[in-house]
């Protein structure tokens, strides 16, 4: 029975190699945008709040996308990966309000 003893000499210690990545090849996830869509029945001041809370946009941002949605029926509050979009909706969604999100 042959015993087979790899070198590990060429890497350090606790490395192995990986596999890098051509240039101009790099993959990246393909981003979303998460809209806010107008809803007449709801308080203006409640969709800020709502949208402080839960994206972490400052008062002026929030109150700017919220007048955005009402004149223009749609704003688009943030873009950022599907999962993360998908997560919001449900949030946005449990508060009572209408979001959507769409490819970039």
């Amino acid at each position: 029975m042959s015993q087979f003893t790899p070198d590990h000499s060429a890497f350090p210690p606790g490395r192995r190699p990986q596999r890098q990545a051509q240039p101009g090849q790099t993959r990246q996830l393909p981003r979303f945008h998460l809209v806010l869509h107008h809803d007449p029945q709801l308080e203006l001041m409640f969709i800020v709040r709502t949208v402080m809370e839960l994206t972490r946009l400052c008062r002026a941002e929030a109150t700017h996308k919220m007048w955005e949605a009402y004149h223009g029926g749609r704003s688009v509050l943030l873009t950022t990966y599907k999962e993360r979009a998908e997560l919001y909706v449900e949030q946005f969604t449990d508060k009572g309000l209408k979001v959507s999100i769409e490819p970039q």
